[in-house]
């Protein structure tokens, strides 16, 4: 049983972080899950994201509904017709509108106490964590590149995620930098109401050192079940400049996927061709279900990057709608 300790006015302190009456009852059933301490981070915390999709969508309103203090939408891209039938936020009236303003409005009637906003800021420093949605090698002039903004969360110290949901297929990346700090809580045979909290660091790799990491494959056919084929082929297209909004073709795939390996140590064989024709057939179209597995995904590793509660993915996340398989391996 979990008991909490309130003031006269309802409040919960939280080390030196008041959590306010209307919060306590608003996010009641998180407090229990998480804890006050985690829900105050929470509150505080403030998210940078540039790319709006349907993955998007589905991240920034589990983000908002979680408690998150604020998130900043960058996307000045229009909404589409074809925009209506993946992001159901978007109405007909909507079309020709930025896409960050949007998203915005929508976002900020499911809670009134987080600050949600569209922004013209293209550099996103200032925040405590960055997030990259389907901006991939770049190609499109209106958002940077992933690896560029990467780096320039490297340069500043803040946390980076990548990701992208592209028809049943989808990938996170996430770059915590040189030393993460979490708690992760352990029964060690205690009883189940008393567990042990432990400080524990985990180091990442920038998005450019690890899709091009050199690796010891040995043994091709357990290196697969260590590292999913689905995330090399991932790593490829997260750093093509010339893939972003257009249809690839099965031969064209291949010869991307194809150089993005060479000279790694990894062995063609790796990557099968028919997996590589699927990805083909799916890149550049979204899929609502696969957007939403992903997008939910990448909500929890939020979660714990502001909240410093379990470990965030280190460092792909890759999902295959088709199996019903999300991997996780660190390369």
């Amino acid at each position: 049983m979990v008991s909490r300790v309130t003031d006269a006015s309802g409040s919960i302190p939280s080390g030196g972080h008041e959590i306010s009456k209307d919060e306590v009852a608003l996010y009641d059933r998180q407090i229990r899950l998480w804890g006050v301490e985690s829900q105050a981070r929470l509150r505080k915390a403030s998210v940078y994201v540039v790319g709006v999709t349907a993955t998007t969508l589905e991240m920034a309103k589990n983000l908002v509904l979680s408690g998150i203090g604020r998130i900043a939408l960058h996307d000045p891209r229009e909404v589409t017709a074809e925009s209506l039938e993946t992001q159901y936020y978007f109405g007909a009236d909507d079309v020709g509108r930025p896409r960050d303003a949007v998203l915005a409005d929508r976002l900020a009637v499911l809670n009134p106490l987080v600050d949600v906003h569209s922004t013209d800021d293209t550099v996103g420093v200032g925040y405590d964590l960055v997030v990259a949605v389907g901006t991939g090698g770049g190609g499109d002039a209106r958002l940077p590149a992933s690896r560029a903004v990467n780096a320039r969360c490297r340069d500043a110290g803040v946390p980076f995620i990548a990701a992208d949901a592209f028809g049943l297929f989808g990938y996170i990346f996430a770059d915590c930098l040189d030393s993460h700090q979490y708690v992760e809580e352990q029964t060690d045979g205690a009883a189940a109401d008393e567990p042990v909290r432990r400080l524990l660091r985990a180091s990442y790799k920038p998005l450019d050192i690890s899709c091009a990491a050199a690796m010891d494959i040995g043994n091709v056919k357990r290196a697969v079940r260590k590292y999913p084929p689905l995330v090399f082929i991932c790593q490829a297209l997260a750093s093509c400049a010339d893939c972003h909004g257009k249809q690839l073709s099965e031969e064209e795939l291949c010869s991307i996927v194809r150089r993005s390996i060479q000279g790694r140590g990894i062995p063609d064989s790796m990557v099968d061709q028919g997996l590589i024709g699927r990805v083909a057939a799916s890149w550049a179209t979204e899929y609502v279900p696969c957007a939403a597995v992903v997008g939910g995904t990448l909500a929890q590793e939020v979660l714990k990057i502001v909240t410093g509660k379990d470990m965030p993915v280190n460092n792909w996340f890759a999902y295959d709608a088709l199996s019903g398989d999300g991997i996780q391996c660190c390369i």
